[in-house]
């Protein structure tokens, strides 16, 4: 699992859950990191966020790439309470979400990245000291001109 990156040693608990950036090898399909995380009992969700650069189409997504309930009331209260809920979501070891293509909506509406960024941080630390932590890992590939201040998964 070295080929990807620092999930390794997220997954086997060396690292601890958190909101990371991730550096995330080139050649790594999201075919591999799903098959890594639910090998180690973690429940993988991806967001493929390429198109997503409003509000309304970032809480849509979410909705759709966490399975979402039909409650969900695509609004940041909803966001909060279904993260930081996920009991139709079970995980032994606990949950990665990777927002691929995170870019997009930092271009083009920083706020509603900023507010996204802010939830994502709040459910992380719920989560945390449970049974089953949450980490929200955004991808990068080095090319990015400007990359959110969050510490780097190695």
């Amino acid at each position: 699992m070295s080929e990807l990156g620092g999930l390794a040693g997220l997954l086997s608990g060396k690292q601890a859950p958190g909101l990371y950036l991730w550096a995330i090898p080139g050649a790594t399909r999201r075919s591999e990191v799903e098959e890594a995380v639910g090998r180690a009992g973690w429940r993988p969700f991806w967001l493929a966020g390429q198109t997503v650069t409003g509000k309304d189409e970032f809480l849509a997504a979410c909705a759709e790439a966490f399975e979402f309930p039909d409650w969900f009331g695509h609004n940041w209260d909803a966001l909060t309470d279904c993260l930081t809920d996920l009991t139709w979501a079970t995980a032994m070891a606990g949950y990665v979400f990777v927002y691929a293509g995170w870019q997009a909506l930092a271009q083009e509406d920083p706020e509603t990245f900023g507010t996204a960024l802010d939830i994502f941080r709040e459910a992380v630390d719920l989560w945390q000291d449970t049974e089953t932590p949450m980490a929200v890992l955004l991808p990068i590939t080095g090319s990015e001109d400007d990359v959110p201040k969050l510490p780097m998964l190695s």
